[in-house]
């Protein structure tokens, strides 16, 4: 496995670490990428955590942002008293490459990976590292849960994709408390695994250029080496991000054009009347009809009062079938 120096980084280290007998428990593995404000949300909060701050160490990646993060982050840790450091990349190169980064400097047995714009309850470590002290077995693994804080004031459209369009987003409903999950729910934006068991899957696979299904291909991996994943809905983050109608729609586009790899990767298609039915649907959602409508719900202007949930369904959906009819006739990206 490559380690960070080897990957030609720009690498820059800070925070409390001149003993380094000193190994923490766990390390808070942070990728970001041009969102310094919410970055900053989120380290604050990690400072204010209810476990001992030398229980663990912040580990930050800048995926090539090319702004102020690399400033950010420097204030950070001029004025940090936790154990923090820092690795700024040269090229942005997606999140499973700034991962692979991170992971080549963390100290940890236990790897807390968040999102840069997911801002951590008070207690998240706490409840991480008391599942990971309670279960110790490298197979053990805990997915915490993620959902917009009511001070940002989520619009229309966020509230809907919380419930309606949670497919497209992160679909917590029906899952049990402390119970196992699938590892289709391996959401990187608060989840936590033994480093040990990491290393024995490959880490996060580079070949998915874009910010979706990296997470749940390694999840399906990770299953294989026995990972069993638990469910815990009081370890809370809270997404500090408003979302727009055509930015969802970008991403769930991307959704359906890295789903081309994930398949390849994972053998799980379902059943064959299930392909048969994608493919078909991938092909007529790329139809020239079909593409007219999709582009004109993805112009429409959506009022942040209102539901337009027909609307809405529409659009990601065929999202998703174009994205995935584009990749699978390798034709470059429309958005």
């Amino acid at each position: 496995m490559e380690t960070c120096e080897q990957r030609s980084i720009k690498l820059q280290q800070w925070g409390s670490r001149s003993n380094e007998t000193d190994v923490p428990e766990m390390s808070v593995l942070l990728p970001t990428y041009r969102r310094p404000d919410a970055l900053l949300r989120t380290l604050q909060s990690l400072e204010k955590q209810t476990v001992d701050e030398s229980a663990f160490e912040i580990v930050v990646i800048d995926d090539g942002s090319g702004d102020c993060t690399e400033k950010v982050l420097g204030e950070f840790a001029e004025k940090t008293k936790s154990c923090f450091s820092f690795a700024v990349l040269e090229k942005n190169g997606g999140p499973a490459r700034a991962r692979n980064a991170g992971l080549g400097m963390c100290r940890g047995s236990i790897i807390l990976i968040i999102g840069d714009d997911i801002e951590p309850d008070c207690s998240l470590l706490e409840r991480h590292l008391s599942f990971h002290r309670q279960n110790r077995d490298e197979t053990s693994a805990l997915l915490g849960h993620v959902s917009f804080p009511e001070a940002l004031k989520p619009n229309a459209f966020m509230r809907w994709l919380e419930k309606g369009g949670r497919k497209y987003f992160f679909n917590y409903q029906g899952l049990m408390p402390m119970q196992e999950v699938e590892p289709i729910f391996f959401y990187t934006c608060n989840v936590s695994v033994k480093l040990s068991l990491l290393e024995k899957s490959g880490w996060f696979d580079e070949s998915f250029p874009y910010a979706s299904h990296e997470d749940i291909e390694l999840g399906y991996r990770l299953a294989e080496h026995g990972m069993q994943l638990i469910y815990d809905p009081d370890a809370k983050g809270y997404h500090w991000h408003m979302l727009s109608v055509k930015g969802i729609a970008k991403r769930v586009y991307l959704m359906g054009y890295s789903a081309v790899i994930f398949w390849k990767k994972v053998k799980n298609d379902g059943s064959r009347l299930r392909v048969v039915a994608r493919k078909l649907l991938a092909h007529f959602s790329a139809t020239p009809l079909f593409v007219w409508v999709w582009k004109w719900l993805h112009r429409k202007h959506y009022k942040d009062d209102k539901n337009y949930p027909i609307y809405w369904q529409i659009l990601l959906f065929l999202s998703f079938f174009i994205g995935l009819s584009d990749a699978a006739n390798k034709r470059s990206l429309r958005l």
